[in-house]
């Protein structure tokens, strides 16, 4: 939408720019930080991007990005997400908030919100996180074996 002062308003969240016209404007979006060392972790993050069609996440890897909102022993718990707004969720409320993000995530992550969902999805989340090793999750090379 054309603003009388020349800009462009353009919806959505996170601190990319998205070219619009001869100008950018900066957009606000949902910054998810994962380990890029676990399979576990890279195959969300490659869901959430094939959902993602409206561009409103982005991803970064934890081990590399000096920007992490949380200490890396916390990061390590759970997905650290940064919200556009600045708010920083941790695990379960962040991966339910990417998922909430995407058009065909919209529906489920609403049924995660409910109260008892929200409690049992919050335990089995971080039952993963604890349990999961960096080994036991790699991903399969394709035709090869872990």
């Amino acid at each position: 939408m054309l603003r009388a002062n020349g800009t462009r308003k353009v919806y959505g969240w996170g601190r990319a720019t998205v070219a619009a016209g001869p100008d950018t404007i900066p957009v606000v979006r949902d910054t998810c930080y994962y380990d890029a060392r676990c399979g576990l972790c890279r195959r969300t993050v490659r869901v959430l991007r094939a959902l993602d069609w409206l561009r409103r996440l982005e991803f970064r890897d934890m081990n590399a990005d000096p920007d992490l909102p949380v200490q890396m022993e916390a990061a390590m718990q759970g997905m650290p997400m940064r919200t556009g707004g600045g708010r920083v969720l941790v695990g379960f409320p962040a991966v339910r908030r990417a998922l909430a993000q995407t058009p065909l995530g919209l529906l489920p992550a609403g049924f995660l919100y409910l109260p008892g969902v929200a409690s049992l999805g919050d335990r089995g989340y971080r039952w993963v996180a604890v349990h999961r090793a960096r080994d036991a999750c790699a991903v399969r090379p394709a035709g090869g074996r872990a």
